[in-house]
């Protein structure tokens, strides 16, 4: 792991400094795309310190999973609560039929994913009898968008990818793309943009 890697996987640096250096970070009209409410149970792999609490507000249980232990360390002290659940292990199969998720977030996660590795999670979410609604957000490679490439290839994920990758990614993994765009990382930051994809399991349609 590279220095700068080490220096922004620091739970302070990743939720204070960064959003400072893109001009604000607003991932609400991906989250929007969940739909979730107060019935619904949140699966949130690669969940981090737990971001997607400040911005999805309605749900029954909330469980993530992430593999980095620092990031769940601080999630676990700053959103403790008795419907909120956080592990610091792979997500696998049996994790999400005792889940029983109905809205489940891939948010910041498919860019740090080998092809391989990606469309296995992709068909372990989409065997989900339960789910409903599955969202996807990375950093992305854009035509025409070379500031936003250059700090693409900065990221800690080293697998980014242009917008039909992704879309490829959860096709094999057997999902639907029903719905696929770009949005800035904040109001009017267009210099910075992320890919965000609304899927669906097959059994929808």
């Amino acid at each position: 792991m590279s220095l700068l890697d080490r220096v922004l996987g620091i739970p302070f640096v990743y939720n204070r400094v960064r959003p400072l250096l893109l001009g604000g970070i607003d991932l609400s009209p991906a989250y929007e795309l969940l739909r979730a409410s107060p019935r619904d149970v949140l699966l949130d792999v690669g969940c981090g310190t737990g971001d997607a609490l400040n911005y999805v507000k309605a749900f029954e249980r909330y469980v993530g999973f992430d593999t980095d232990a620092r990031a769940i360390d601080f999630a676990n002290k700053k959103w403790s609560r008795a419907n909120v659940e956080f592990n610091c292990r792979l997500l696998d199969a049996a994790d999400v039929r005792a889940i029983a998720p109905t809205c489940i977030a891939l948010i910041g996660l498919l860019h740090h994913l080998t092809d391989d590795q990606a469309i296995e999670l992709m068909k372990i979410v989409q065997a989900s009898p339960t789910a409903r609604s599955i969202v996807t957000l990375d950093v992305v490679y854009l035509p025409d968008a070379p500031l936003n490439n250059v700090l693409a290839s900065l990221d800690r994920g080293r697998y980014c990818r242009q917008p039909r990758g992704y879309e490829w990614l959860a096709e094999e993994g057997g999902l639907t793309v029903d719905k696929s765009l770009t949005i800035p990382s904040a109001p009017g930051r267009e210099h910075v943009r992320y890919f965000v994809m609304q899927l669906s399991p097959p059994r929808a349609h």
